[in-house]
């Protein structure tokens, strides 16, 4: 997830074979920003417990925060594509400085609501497997131009067909990422692996 993208490609190329209150100002996104880790103490006394851990992931940096969830939605409604403000930027409260300011993600590769700001870079991914919560929408494995892949679950509709970006629920119930928001054209390759249904209660 740390590793530098090499190059990215419109919208419209994905669109083929498998599947066609505080005082607030804006962030250029051409301007790089210096992101400096904090301690886990010092994160934890920024963190309101509802609050979603936000990071923001462009080619050569990333921006972390943290986002009300009152000016988002809830995971599940973001699951649906239905945010209660489109994604062309997302408002954060910056862990490097505690401004609050509305972080662009035209240019971003993707934005991770993680579980937590430290992670853990030892945590393999796995894939396919048996005990993941059965959330149903496309099983989906996305593919980033840094080489990233992320197998989860996306919303059954044409959202992620026609807008520039969709929500992605992996499917790693051992991961760090709770929900991601997956910008178009910072993918390599998408395949549609099959359908996740709800099972039926026994008659």
């Amino acid at each position: 997830m740390e590793q530098e993208g090499r190059g990215k490609r419109s919208a419209n190329q994905l669109q083929g074979a498998p599947v066609q209150d505080q005082a607030v100002r804006p962030v250029a996104a051409e301007q790089p920003r210096i992101v400096r880790s904090s301690t886990r103490s010092q994160v934890a006394e920024k963190e309101p417990s509802d609050a979603y851990r936000v990071v923001v992931r462009y080619e050569n940096h990333a921006v972390r925060g943290l986002a009300e969830p009152q000016e988002l939605g809830s995971i599940e409604q973001l699951l649906r594509n239905d945010p209660v403000y489109p994604l062309d930027s997302i408002r954060l409260k910056l862990l490097d400085s505690d401004v609050v300011e509305d972080v662009p993600t035209k240019d971003a590769k993707a934005v991770f609501f993680v579980k937590t700001f430290d992670g853990d870079l030892r945590h393999r991914a796995l894939h396919f497997h048996e005990h993941a919560p059965v959330v149903p929408g496309l099983w989906v494995r996305v593919y980033f131009y840094d080489g990233e892949m992320i197998e989860g679950i996306i919303s059954n509709t044409r959202d992620f067909v026609l807008e520039s970006g969709f929500f992605l629920r992996p499917t790693d119930p051992n991961g760090n990422n709770a929900l991601v928001y997956v910008l178009k054209g910072g993918l390599k390759d998408f395949h549609v692996l099959g359908m996740r249904n709800v099972p039926k209660s026994p008659n």
